[in-house]
């Protein structure tokens, strides 16, 4: 009898943790409630959901913030954490960096330029600068100011080739430490190494996509409005377009509206503002570096993507004139805006990387005045980012 008892027991004993494995199984199995502030209410935000949703199953991401500009009137979503851990979500007046989506800017401020007669999209980038640049030239075909903005100009990817050791070693640093490097490479330092630049092929024959060459084309709008970039873009900005919040530089005292960034790794990375590490002259533009910086927050962004699809400003429109592209079916270029026909659609688009954890993408229809603008704070894929806009584009029609 005992015996009977004991193996009764030992039978519930074991059912009893059965139970609760199989309990915790199906717990595990139920997915988390994702966090975001989309009402779900129509077509627009079900098809945003999807595409969201299906993003956030990579593993590593941490928010999204999603903008849409159709027929006149903005939608702005969020999902996920704009800091890990907090359950905040991102907030539309919180900074983030653009990436390369920043050279837009620089080609409109080339357009602006145009529309104010100070240049002509093709005069020969030696005008603008001084002292003599025999080797700006290939074959007698001088690099022209649209070539520059059309990646087409022939300039090699970098301005200065630093030896292998130092590269080792700056590789080492934390990125702040590598941007506190790079900071004394100035505009002098620029013209110094332009006279050693060497032109491959002739100026707007073959494209290849150049950072290097939209740092120069920074540096000669400084010199064709003799005032820093920073002053330049966001006075064209403020008056033109309404954008109070896009700058290459942040103030310190707005350090705390910027959302975090994060790794591939999904350790926050610090943002650093160059100028401010000096707290001196937020102006300075930093010359060694991959390309133009911009910081921009969701709401402005959506003034940008307004300013695109109506035409209204003389200068945006001048960039989607398209300058280079051999079969536009497939691609082309404006000043700076890549385009292309998604199933038989204009479409104007320039996607974002940045080393301080953003991935971005800003892309608009004109024919169905419709414009998306995604910025995710993981450095997970920047082709899932475009991917994830191409899916939300498709699901809305």
């Amino acid at each position: 009898m005992i015996c009977l008892r004991l193996n009764i027991t030992m039978k519930t004993f074991y059912a009893f943790i059965l139970a609760i494995l199989f309990a915790q199984l199906a717990l595990a199995q139920v997915p988390k409630p994702i966090l975001t502030d989309n009402p779900l209410k129509d077509h627009i935000d079900s098809a945003v959901q999807k595409g969201a949703v299906a993003y956030l199953q990579n593993a590593g991401t941490v928010g999204i913030s999603i903008g849409i500009y159709k027929n006149g009137i903005s939608h702005i979503y969020n999902y996920g954490e704009s800091i890990k851990g907090t359950g905040i979500l991102p907030k539309p007046d919180q900074f983030f960096n653009l990436g390369s989506v920043a050279k837009t800017f620089v080609g409109t401020m080339l357009a602006e330029a145009v529309i104010e007669k100070k240049v002509k999209l093709t005069d020969d980038i030696r005008l603008y600068l001084p002292g003599k640049y025999p080797n700006l030239e290939y074959q007698g075909h001088p690099v022209t100011l649209v070539e520059i903005a059309n990646h087409t100009s022939g300039l090699p990817g970098s301005s200065r080739t630093f030896p292998d050791r130092i590269m080792d070693s700056i590789q080492k640093l934390s990125f702040p430490k590598q941007v506190q490097f790079f900071m004394r490479y100035n505009q002098d330092s620029l013209l110094k190494d332009m006279h050693q630049l060497k032109i491959d092929t002739i100026p707007g024959t073959k494209y290849r996509y150049n950072g290097n060459a939209m740092m120069i084309l920074t540096y000669l709008l400084e010199r064709i409005y003799n005032e820093p970039y920073e002053e330049l873009v966001t006075k064209y900005l403020k008056t033109h377009l309404g954008m109070y919040d896009t700058r290459t530089r942040i103030p310190v005292k707005q350090f705390g509206r910027f959302m975090q960034g994060y790794n591939e790794k999904g350790t926050a990375v610090k943002w650093l503002d160059v100028a401010n590490e000096r707290d001196t002259d937020i102006n300075t533009t930093l010359f060694y570096a991959g390309g133009p910086s911009m910081n921009s927050t969701m709401n402005d962004m959506m003034k940008y993507l307004k300013a695109q699809l109506t035409e209204a400003d003389p200068a945006i429109k001048l960039t989607h004139q398209l300058t280079w592209g051999p079969n536009p079916k497939e691609f082309a270029i404006g000043l700076n805006w890549m385009y292309d026909l998604e199933d038989g659609v204009k479409d104007y688009y320039h996607s974002g990387h940045t080393g301080i954890g953003f991935n971005t993408v800003c892309e608009f229809y004109p024919e169905e005045q419709v414009g998306l603008m995604i910025v995710v704070n993981d450095n997970i894929s920047q082709d899932k980012v475009a991917q994830l806009e191409t899916d939300i584009h498709k699901a809305m029609k």
